[in-house]
C-alpha cells in the first residue's frame, strides 16, 4: 500500500473536481458557475489529497518539506477565504499537488 500511495493524490484530487463537474452537468447548471455549493467537493478533494500527500512523505526516510507542508498550503488556500477556491484554483492545486506527488517518488527514497 504504501508504495502506491503518491497515486492516490492525483486521483482523489481530480476526482473530487470530476465528481463536481459531473454533479453540475446532470443537476443542469452552468459548469463556470465558479460560486455554485457542488464546488465544494473538489475543493475537499484537494484538501485531502493534500494530507494523504503529507502522510506519504511522512512516511519516507528522506522528508520532502514541501509535500511534508502540502496539508498547511491546502487549509491556506481553501479555507482562510483569502484566495478564490474555483474551479481554476482547484484545477491548479490539484496539478501541483500531482507533480509533488510524482517527483516524491521519484527522488525521496
Amino acid at each position: 500500500m504504501n508504495k502506491r500511495l503518491w497515486a492516490i493524490v492525483p486521483a482523489v484530487a481530480f476526482g473530487g473536481l470530476l465528481v463536481s463537474v459531473v454533479a453540475l452537468l446532470v443537476s443542469g447548471e452552468s459548469v463556470m458557475n465558479v460560486y455554485h455549493p457542488y464546488w465544494a467537493v473538489g475543493k475537499w478533494g484537494c484538501i485531502i489529497a493534500s494530507f494523504i500527500l503529507g502522510y506519504a512523505a511522512y512516511l519516507k526516510k528522506r522528508k520532502d518539506l514541501v509535500s511534508l507542508l502540502a496539508p498547511l498550503y491546502a487549509v491556506l488556500i481553501f479555507l482562510t477565504g483569502d484566495f478564490s477556491g474555483g474551479p481554476i484554483m482547484q484545477v491548479a492545486y490539484a496539478a501541483t499537488i500531482s507533480v509533488l506527488a510524482v517527483r516524491l517518488e521519484k527522488r525521496f527514497e
